[in-house]
């Protein structure tokens, strides 16, 4: 009887290989505003938590919506007053046109802010939730649109006080600072996952952006004796983003048309930029908080 060898069983190899969606910039875009839709009646009770605890134990409550901007413009005031600042030649009066500036410049680094921080505010509902980060990312937003809202109302009370009426097109002021909000979104949701591994990438940020303040007319007219910061401020789109609507509330009018839709579609681009670069890195994020 002859034995024949047993053969030995065939190697089997297999190979894993990390499997997932890689999103390009469109698909980013159209999962945000999918996650952002399942998740509204959530982000609806986030914000009506912070809201009332941001007030809560102020001695002042809710005034303080009215009172801060108020309060942020009387520097300002007392300097043109007194000579010490000259802001140029201007149509509007300038406690008008300062209080506007301002309440825009802030539109854009309060969006900034409270985006980039979302989720180191809400380090707690990332860890233990299903919630879709971009929306605890932008949560805060929210009450950025409420205050806005009662700064139109104040700055109503201020056009009545000053014998001015608001232009027929004060209710397009909403609309168009939309663009400055997006572009303060777009850039807090780069810094929004950056800053969950270096904390100290938001506020180094903030302070840097301010500096733009200088070179944007929000407290002066942009009339300078220097070309050199003459161009700067033409090149800068901040310029035509905060111009435009504090001309439209009061005058009725946007000094450059052209300069302010290429602003608008800059802003477009950086939040585009700013969602996908957000669903590219956010899956590293919760290891790091």
């Amino acid at each position: 009887m002859t034995v024949e060898p047993v053969s030995k069983p065939a190697k089997i190899v297999r190979t894993y290989e990390a499997v997932g969606d890689v999103l390009g910039p469109v698909g980013s875009v159209v999962l945000a505003a999918r996650e952002l839709s399942w998740s509204r009646h959530v982000l609806w009770h986030l914000f009506k938590r912070d809201f009332v605890a941001g007030f809560r134990q102020k001695l002042l409550g809710y005034l303080w919506i009215v009172l801060v901007p108020l309060l942020g413009i009387a520097s300002f005031v007392f300097m043109q007053l007194t000579g010490i600042l000259n802001p140029g030649n201007m149509e509007i009066p300038y406690p008008i046109y300062v209080y506007l500036g301002t309440t825009i410049w802030g539109v854009f680094i309060s969006a900034l802010s409270v985006v980039a921080n979302g989720l180191i505010a809400n380090t707690d509902l990332v860890m233990r939730t299903n919630i879709p980060k971009i929306g605890l990312a932008v949560t805060g937003l929210a009450s950025l649109c409420y205050n806005l809202l009662v700064n139109l109302l104040v700055l109503i009370l201020l056009l009545l006080v000053f014998g001015r009426f608001p232009s027929v097109w004060v209710v397009l002021y909403p609309l168009t600072v939309l663009p400055i909000m997006a572009l303060g979104v777009g850039i807090g949701l780069m810094l929004s996952v950056v800053g969950a591994v270096a904390r100290d990438v938001t506020s180094m940020f903030v302070t840097l952006i301010n500096l733009v303040m200088y070179v944007t007319p929000v407290v002066y007219t942009a009339e300078f004796a220097n070309p050199v910061l003459q161009q700067v401020v033409f090149w800068n789109p901040l310029t035509y983003l905060v111009d435009a609507p504090r001309s439209i509330v009061v005058l009725g009018t946007v000094p450059s048309w052209l300069g302010y839709i290429a602003a608008s579609l800059f802003s477009v681009i950086v939040l585009w930029i700013g969602v996908h670069a957000f669903y590219l890195i956010k899956d590293k994020v919760t290891e790091r908080l």
